[in-house]
């Protein structure tokens, strides 16, 4: 059972997770925004590995500046933990690509690595930047919702939600989306469909 009287008492944007450590109340500069957006989770699949082998330091950085080249006009792109990145974007479309163009960069890297990326769309909470600072992202169901899918989608590939399918076929594209019921052949093959 749920007390009302206890849930009253919690700062929705002062949550610790999603990499974000607590945050007092007198940091929160003003209350965080909800918006309906595209996100992107993604991380290195083996990264782990490549650390115990030290060669982690070419991939991270073909992470980092591919997010950079790529990702330039999203609402918020964020490269952490060394294999981790985040997008939100407010175009499915231009999502998608920036996926596909980031795993065939990351691809080029030394060991060849493989990406696991997730597409989602749905609610955002992000807290205004100062002056011309990105904002920052407090939560929303939506980056949940492609956390907890990154993890299941194979190595190689990009996988959309639902959601994110039919905000994508809303948008005049040469980009489809369809269900598949088994893995790709070929892992390396990067689609949102094989």
């Amino acid at each position: 059972r749920v007390n009302p009287a206890y849930l009253q008492r919690i700062d929705r944007a002062n949550i610790v997770g999603y990499g974000r450590p607590w945050r007092d109340a007198d940091a929160i500069a003003s209350t965080p925004s909800v918006h309906s957006y595209c996100v992107l989770k993604g991380d290195i699949y083996g990264y782990g590995g490549m650390m115990h082998a030290n060669a982690q330091a070419p991939v991270r950085q073909a992470l980092e500046d591919a997010v950079r080249l790529w990702a330039r006009r999203a609402v918020v792109a964020q490269t952490s933990a060394g294999d981790s990145v985040l997008i939100i974007h407010e175009d499915p479309v231009t999502l998608a690509q920036t996926a596909r163009h980031i795993v065939d960069e990351v691809y080029q890297a030394t060991g060849q690595p493989l990406l696991r990326m997730a597409l989602h769309y749905g609610e955002v909470l992000l807290q205004p930047g100062e002056d011309d600072d990105p904002p920052t992202v407090v939560g929303g169901n939506a980056i949940l919702t492609a956390a907890r899918v990154e993890p299941h989608v194979l190595p190689g590939q990009i996988w959309g939600t639902e959601e994110f399918r039919r905000v994508l076929a809303e948008r005049p594209s040469l980009w489809r989306a369809s269900a598949t019921t088994k893995p790709c052949p070929r892992a390396e093959r990067t689609s949102m469909a094989c």
